[in-house]
């Protein structure tokens, strides 16, 4: 929510010539004050303010039925974030006095000066917006910090489920994922992302869930329209080439992480294809069994790194006779060759594919071959040039960078060098000779990193406790966890969260 505020003021005075001068001789909707009315007694102005509340009011001290003195009293009882002013001739000034001290933010003395009431009106308002802002972070960080929670399934170790009103605010979540792999991040960064968002007035929280997507979490106190959302969409899609899945309108804060699970699975079908916005209210596609064609994809996949270009011929025409035999639409069939081609670019995307120019490599945007035998033939063709490169660069190089995407997949289980070695089928002490002769560290150091780095990040941006940390990271033994994390940083994980705590 955004904090410039329009706030609604009484004004109570049994003189109406006061009551007039007041609302109409200062022009309050410069500031964004809102006059909603005038009463002549306090048990007139509680009967309004219970109809319509309201953030400030102006009494005066000597009324008929009620005065000011009591209406502030209850005031302060029945409504406590009313900001009371005052206003008093010379022989109630003690009476003013009295109610400074019941709650009274300010007096002033007959006859008013405009002026001196207009300051003080701007004070009181910046005030206010000033503690709604401090709110407003104390707020964000604590949804942060649920929403980290129901995306990476972490503990909830503060009871954030039961601080947080699951349902103060209507929300849309929002998955943007970069539609051109060897492209930098389509939205460079969060920041970039919540200065076309704040154009709409939405309040967002953005997550980096993994290299390529950004959840974005849209929240009001009211729900955000459809237009409003269809306008924010077309601006994110102008200004980046992103693909982005989109949710309806939901006010139940639980049901995050079953949106992130189906709008993730929305997009992983479109992954590739030139579909730019996804909704979940449109219908997918009939659901198919993909575990047989999943098995032959991973076995291509595995022939190809294996560079045995037979095999790799072989299953790629099983599969697509595998495909025809299912008689999938042309859609469905093209997305199962997408998932083949994004399982062999997660495989080589650090630097293994980083100078062939393959279609492979540009946007994977096979949807513009209209022909099944023509999307067999250019893969057959491309998969082929990418065993050749293999074949020709080093087969060390390749063999420890893809020990090192293994690692980094795995490294919060307990992985010896041994299990990497063997998963790539070279001898433990073979595999440790040439990772340490390509990364310059050895696999424990690199482990650690790995490691090390992540607790950091959850140290500085959670507010789990270390010991869950240190378990999240792959360290079963507490007391090890904290000797290593000193070894690298210098400092213990307490005194780090200390210097980088997102509390802080």
């Amino acid at each position: 929510m955004k904090c410039r505020m329009t706030l609604k003021m009484l004004i109570v005075d049994d003189e109406p010539l006061i009551c007039q001068g007041l609302s109409n001789t200062i022009p309050w909707e410069e500031i964004n004050i809102d006059i909603v009315g005038s009463a002549n007694n306090g048990k007139k102005a509680l009967e309004m303010i219970e109809k319509e509340p309201v953030d400030i009011v102006i009494t005066d001290v000597y009324m008929p039925e009620m005065d000011g003195i009591n209406l502030s009293k209850a005031l302060a009882d029945c409504f406590p974030n009313v900001n009371i002013i005052m206003i008093s001739g010379y022989e109630e000034f003690e009476y003013a006095r009295q109610a400074v001290r019941i709650g009274v933010k300010d007096y002033l003395l007959k006859p008013v000066d405009i002026d001196e009431l207009l300051a003080l009106v701007k004070r009181v308002k910046q005030q206010m917006e000033e503690t709604q802002k401090e709110e407003q972070a104390k707020q964000e960080t604590m949804l942060t910090n649920y929403l980290s929670q129901q995306l990476f399934h972490l503990p909830d170790s503060y009871n954030l489920a039961g601080k947080i009103n699951s349902q103060a605010y209507a929300f849309r979540l929002m998955l943007l994922e970069k539609r051109n792999y060897k492209a930098v991040r389509s939205v460079e960064s969060s920041d970039r992302l919540k200065e076309i968002i704040d154009q709409f007035e939405i309040s967002s929280i953005c997550l980096e869930t993994h290299e390529n997507q950004l959840a974005v979490f849209l929240y009001d106190q009211q729900d955000i329209s459809d237009d409003k959302i269809n306008r924010l969409v077309t601006g994110i899609i102008e200004a980046c080439d992103n693909q982005i899945a989109i949710s309806s309108c939901y006010h139940d804060l639980h049901q995050v992480s079953m949106l992130y699970q189906e709008l993730n699975q929305r997009q992983s079908f479109y992954r590739g294809s030139s579909k730019q916005i996804i909704t979940d209210t449109e219908d997918m596609p009939s659901e198919i069994d993909y575990e047989v064609e999943k098995q032959i994809v991973d076995a291509i996949s595995n022939a190809l790194f294996q560079q045995d270009k037979a095999e790799v011929d072989k299953l790629v025409k099983q599969l697509f006779a595998d495909l025809e035999q299912n008689q999938l639409t042309l859609e469905l069939k093209k997305h199962v060759i997408i998932e083949l081609l994004n399982s062999i670019k997660e495989r080589g995307q650090d630097s293994t594919f980083e100078n062939l120019d393959f279609t492979l490599d540009q946007d994977i945007d096979l949807l513009i071959y209209n022909s099944v035998d023509a999307i067999q033939a250019l893969l057959l063709e491309d998969l082929e040039r990418l065993i050749d490169y293999l074949q020709h660069s080093s087969e060390n190089h390749w063999i420890i960078q893809h020990a090192k995407q293994y690692i980094e997949k795995n490294y919060q289980k307990d992985i010896k060098a041994v299990e990497v070695a063997e998963a790539h089928y070279i001898t433990p002490n073979y595999f440790s000779m040439l990772f340490k002769q390509e990364t310059g560290y050895s696999y424990s150091e690199y482990l650690n990193n790995i490691r090390i780095n992540k607790a950091k990040e959850l140290l500085s941006g959670t507010t789990n406790k270390v010991f869950e940390i240190a378990e999240y990271v792959g360290y079963r033994e507490y007391k090890y966890f904290v000797q290593v994390f000193k070894n690298y940083v210098g400092i213990t994980p307490t005194q780090f969260r200390r210097l980088h705590s997102i509390e802080k």
